[in-house]
């Protein structure tokens, strides 16, 4: 299965190598943009990118339009890492633009509008997208994630440049690369969990690459707040559907009342997604901008990235999210309205 990656790998590799070249001739940074509601993935594959154009001679950064979660911030990524404010006013030929975990600039927030400016852009992408600007592109749907998808074109690096491949992913990078790896795998029991990528976790960890630090951070780890505001949330929850479907509501006061934020319940809807006969869960949650973010997880045959579709969003066929604004309380009904219709046709 390994070497079905191999060309679109090595051709990514000469492409990174030449972008490098040009950056550096140019003086200019080659950033790095990821999607916003940033993950494990979109930042793991952003910081370790931009890691490599860093050894190969660029200047580079990974850009995002908010702030980095905080049980992030154990990799040590900070210097690596630019907000929509260090670079909004930069020209289309000030920079050379590369997305990782996303393709399209409406997925990115503000940070969007600086990369539709770029003449030319790398993407490397494990997610299924459509008009998708026609430029240097690789997109894998087959992939576990981004960060899988970054470290094959780090193997084809280290044999085009004749290195080392520690040379090329030093253990900051591994971290970064595990952080995405065990993210969108659900730390290996999803069903995008593939012998290479198991593989790859495993030279992972010969290069650095700390799984266990990882897995408790972006798992395990909880403030007490954040334990009681996720278990509250849980027990909050409602199911329906005959029981195939799970969905929860959390506001702004629900938040507030145990000094939370929305980022604080993100393991709810995995929770939900995991008790016995559901098939989809859904959990809507308010943030401080005045926004509604939906996350969505299905367990077998329900298409996640469809419905998230049909309010903008996108994912995977059983992890999707979408952004909306208005009424929680009107959204939540209309949301429940849908996936019940939806399960009853299909089951």
């Amino acid at each position: 299965m390994k070497e079905m990656y191999s060309s679109d790998a090595l051709r990514m590799a000469n492409k990174f190598i030449e972008a490098a070249k040009d950056a550096s001739a140019a003086g200019i940074p080659v950033l790095v943009f990821p999607h916003k509601n940033v993950d494990g993935d979109c930042i793991g594959s952003a910081c370790a990118t931009a890691l490599v154009f860093r050894m190969l001679g660029a200047s580079s950064y990974a850009v995002i339009p908010e702030e980095l979660p905080e049980n992030m911030s154990f990799l040590g990524i900070g210097d690596l890492i630019l907000g929509y404010e260090d670079v909004k006013d930069l020209g289309k030929g000030d920079f050379v633009a590369v997305s990782v975990d996303c393709s399209e600039a409406s997925r990115m927030g503000a940070c969007g509008e600086i990369f539709a400016r770029a003449e030319e852009t790398l993407s490397i992408d494990h997610h299924e997208v459509t008009g998708l600007r026609d430029d240097i592109k690789w997109i894998e749907p087959l992939g576990s994630s981004a960060c899988e998808l970054v470290y094959y074109v780090c193997e084809k690096l280290a044999s085009v440049l004749g290195k080392d491949l520690c040379e090329i992913v030093p253990p900051l990078a591994a971290s970064c690369l595990m952080a995405g790896i065990v993210t969108d795998t659900g730390r290996f029991t999803y069903s995008n969990t593939r012998p290479e990528t198991l593989e790859t976790a495993g030279i992972l960890m010969e290069l650095g690459g700390n799984i266990t630090d990882v897995c408790y951070n972006l798992f395990d780890r909880k403030k007490q707040h954040e334990f009681m505001a996720s278990n509250s949330a849980c027990t909050s929850s409602g199911f329906y559907a005959d029981g195939k479907l799970a969905m929860c509501k959390v506001t702004l006061d629900f938040l507030h009342g145990f000094g939370a934020s929305s980022d604080d319940v993100s393991d709810v809807v995995s929770k939900l997604r995991d008790v016995d006969g559901v098939e989809l869960a859904i959990v809507l949650r308010e943030t401080e901008d005045g926004k509604i973010r939906a996350n969505l997880r299905s367990k077998t045959y329900f298409d996640c990235s469809e419905f998230a579709a049909i309010y903008g969003g996108g994912g995977h066929k059983k992890a999707a999210g979408f952004t909306a604004k208005g009424d929680i309380d009107g959204l939540w009904l209309e949301v429940k309205r849908k996936a019940e219709d939806l399960l009853c046709k299909a089951g």
